[in-house]
């Protein structure tokens, strides 16, 4: 009986003990998992916090880079806008600039200086003898006849250099067949800043030539004979101009061997020896253009010298 009891119980301890070593190795293996449940957890917060900030970073680099370039587009599209801003103004101050001067009468000062590149081209032009141009030279330059009509005449509006260093507004009548020669050579002379005194029509002093030389004015049609004949001259058909006639007169002598100087007030330029402003010979700008262009120059006649003189052969 003993002997049975001492079975039991060694059965009861043995079965105890294996129970309270599963439970044990339950606990141990438990414990075991949820750490490496929390280490897996924790790496994949870790790793995700890490995706986020990269996507945080790369976004905040996109919108820097699109701030940059909506920041560049709004730079130059700024400086777009001021220059069609300065480009419009710079038009309208010429084209005002243009409608003020066209409005000066000849002889009046335009521009202090010279006037701009832009403009030049615009104010050198010629136009048709109007009404209100007729009424101005009738009877005094022009004269109705049955040799030159008033057709066949150009008035021309231009820009001359004074020796004050200043732009002027002169004006002229040629011939037509002449005026685009003489546009050219006068815009020549401008922006080269040749000075000329006095741009006006001859009417402006009744049409009386040696009034006009006298006060060194720039002139060129003018119905009349020539000195001293009944011919007319290349003046009566605007094929002729007087450059600063003062400075460049015309000489002759007579025949009691007197010097008939035209005008009168130039007899101190005879001497084409000296040195004065004005002067023209071989060497000067407006010689070399009006011959160029296939005038003649009054300075190389024999009989006389008339050294603001050229003349064109239109035949």
């Amino acid at each position: 009986m003993r002997a049975k009891k001492k079975i039991m119980v060694f059965i009861v301890l043995v079965c105890a003990g294996g129970l309270l070593y599963a439970m044990l190795h339950l606990y141990v293996n438990g414990k075991h998992d949820a750490d490496r449940q929390a280490e897996a957890s924790t790496e994949t917060f870790t790793d995700r916090m890490a995706e986020v900030s990269e996507d945080i970073d790369t976004e905040d680099e996109q919108g820097m880079e699109l701030s940059a370039a909506e920041s560049d587009q709004d730079t130059e599209s700024g400086i777009s806008d001021k220059e069609n801003t300065t480009e419009v103004s710079q038009a309208a101050f010429i084209q005002s600039e243009y409608q003020r001067i066209m409005e000066l009468p000849a002889g009046n000062m335009a521009v202090e200086g010279m006037v701009s590149d832009e403009l030049i081209n615009r104010l050198f032009f010629a136009n048709a003898i109007d009404d209100t141009l007729l009424a101005r030279i009738n009877e005094y330059s022009y004269t109705p006849n049955d040799t030159v009509n008033v057709n066949d005449l150009s008035y021309l509006r231009m820009l001359y250099y004074g020796s004050d260093g200043n732009t002027y507004v002169g004006e002229m009548i040629v011939n037509w067949k002449i005026a685009d020669k003489v546009l050219e050579i006068f815009q020549k002379l401008y922006e080269n800043q040749y000075p000329i005194e006095k741009m006006v029509l001859i009417d402006t002093y009744h049409a009386e030539d040696e009034a006009s030389m006298s006060d060194n004015n720039t002139s060129a049609f003018n119905y009349r004979p020539i000195a001293g004949s009944k011919k007319l001259s290349k003046h009566s058909y605007g094929l002729a101009i007087d450059l600063n006639p003062k400075y460049n007169p015309y000489v002759k002598t007579a025949f009691d061997g007197t010097t008939i100087c035209q005008p009168e007030n130039g007899r101190s330029y005879i001497d084409r020896s000296l040195d004065f402003a004005y002067k023209i010979d071989e060497n000067d700008l407006a010689y070399q253009l009006f011959t160029e262009a296939g005038f003649t120059w009054g300075g190389h006649w024999n009989s006389l010298k008339d050294y603001q003189h050229f003349e064109y052969d239109a035949n």
